[in-house]
């Protein structure tokens, strides 16, 4: 989207569930952690055109997101999940599980 206008200048076929989104300046690389377990990588090739590079699998709960733009890192919090316990409830944690994913370039 053009921020001086609000018009949409690219599309991209993203993961589902979109929760978080970092920035890569020096390799212009748009990252997308997203709910369904997909790290959505998109370049930047100028300011009004965008290429997908990669839907990457990773894990269904890794969707916040943190970036080490000087090695080129991606960090991903994750953990296993346990089935919701009534319809409409978030599912838990299980407990021991948790870690974070590292992709990097």
């Amino acid at each position: 989207m053009n921020a001086d206008n609000g018009s949409i200048v690219a599309k991209v076929p993203i993961g589902n569930g979109c929760d978080g989104v970092a920035f890569d300046n020096s390799l212009r690389l748009v990252i997308a952690s997203c709910g369904e377990g997909v790290l959505s990588i998109v370049h930047e090739i100028s300011a009004d055109n965008y290429s997908l590079v990669e839907n990457l699998p990773t894990k269904r709960s890794a969707r916040t997101i943190g970036i080490d733009e000087r090695n080129h890192e991606v960090f991903l919090p994750a953990a296993d999940m346990q089935p919701p316990a009534a319809q409409g409830e978030r599912p838990r944690m299980v407990p021991g599980t948790f870690q974070i994913l590292v992709v990097s370039k």
